[in-house]
């Protein structure tokens, strides 16, 4: 715990892409939304690439928050980087493969060094087992040291999704009426997703694990666990017979056509489970669209209930809802929700005042959504040898 409510926060990165400092598509930058938080100071970033960390600096350094990275350092080796700053806090956004185990430990490395931990999804690309046994360490040394340990599911702080679990709460305790079945469908836009390693699964886990991720997340936040071995998966290849699966409009720079046809990412998967509760789960992802805007949509259901919220990546957010003995629908509207500004902000004040009851994914419990990722991958993988055959 940093002492006081507005105590000055030195925090670094770890990994200047885009999900740090922002990129060409998507909504992600932590490092817009920390410079809006008071008493915030940057003294550090990293990143492996040589002159990435610089080109970083440079830019925030050209904006209107430039003061917040007047003590900044630049590295490529975060261990020397722990080694010689005073750090509160790190924000961990690297690719996959390069983190979140024994053989790249950076988390346990900075939660060792006492140093407060915001890790963006997915925890890892090792297999499920292997990524446990690695949290247990990081677990051990983050009780010895009294820290917060946060990952980057930002939609359980999205306003539209905590009022989609509050009106299936509120409508259960009333009328009795249970969840029934919950539909989670994410359409990636592909055509300018230029990072190599985000089409290679060995090295970003494959687009279940790495990108819906956060519905495999939402699943279990809105509709509570599931048994993982009622998962089913169909998924569709490259390579499928029919040239259903054939992209037009991946990048160039991917070099697919280099990348063995097993470490190919699906181009459609859809899975199915049963909720503890029993109701129903469903998740389609799939990689169809063109340019730069993703399209997302949840839909529950419960008798006498129908709630939906679509596009929860974008300002033009809406949750509608059908509920008792109408047809009419009601709509409501999020264009101010910043989901990715609240959980940035929680995690600042969890670190002031050391109460961690509104951090919303903790390390932790973010290796069950990472479980329910692998038990889709691995029975897409299954469907997709069948198709080869």
């Amino acid at each position: 715990m940093v002492e006081g409510d507005s105590a000055e926060i030195r925090l670094a990165f770890i990994g200047a892409g885009a999900v740090n400092f922002g990129g060409t598509i998507g909504p992600w930058n932590h490092s817009s939304r920390l410079e809006r938080i008071g008493g915030v100071r940057v003294v550090a970033i990293c990143d492996s690439i040589p002159g990435k960390a610089q080109a970083a600096l440079d830019d925030r350094r050209s904006k209107s928050n430039a003061s917040v990275y007047s003590e900044c350092n630049v590295y490529d080796d975060y261990e020397l980087m722990l080694a010689k700053e005073k750090l509160d806090a790190v924000f961990i956004g690297v690719p996959p493969f390069a983190h979140g185990s024994f053989d790249y430990p950076i988390e346990l490395k900075c939660v060792e060094a006492g140093v407060h931990c915001f890790i963006e999804k997915p925890l890892s690309v090792k297999a499920v087992n292997d990524v446990s046994a690695y949290m247990e360490a990081v677990l051990e040394a983050q009780a010895r040291h009294n820290l917060v340990v946060s990952v980057g599911y930002m939609f359980r702080y999205h306003s539209a999704i905590c009022r989609m679990r509050d009106l299936l709460r509120q409508h259960e305790a009333t009328t009795g009426a249970k969840l029934m079945y919950l539909q989670l469908t994410y359409n990636c836009a592909y055509s300018q997703l230029d990072h190599p390693f985000w089409w290679r699964k060995e090295l970003s886990g494959g687009p279940i694990v790495e990108q819906a991720t956060h519905f495999c997340d939402l699943a279990r936040y809105i509709g509570g666990e599931m048994d993982l071995e009622t998962v089913q998966t169909q998924a569709l290849s490259d390579s499928h017979p029919s040239g259903a699966g054939k992209l037009q409009h991946v990048p160039p720079v991917v070099h697919e056509e280099k990348i063995p046809s097993e470490e190919r990412i699906p181009r459609l998967t859809v899975a199915q489970w049963r909720h503890c509760s029993g109701a129903v789960g469903q998740l389609t992802h799939g990689v169809s669209l063109h340019h730069k805007r993703y399209e997302a949509r949840i839909e529950a259901w419960a008798d006498g209930l129908r709630v939906t919220v679509t596009d929860c990546y974008t300002p033009k957010c809406q949750l509608a809802y059908r509920q008792g003995d109408t047809d009419d629908e009601v709509i409501e509207t999020f264009e101010s929700a910043d989901p990715y500004q609240e959980e940035d902000d929680v995690f600042i004040d969890a670190i002031r005042t050391g109460d961690t009851s509104r951090v919303q994914s903790p390390y932790e419990d973010a290796l069950k959504t990472y479980a329910l990722s692998w038990a889709i991958r691995h029975a897409s993988e299954t469907s997709v040898a069948l198709d080869r055959k």
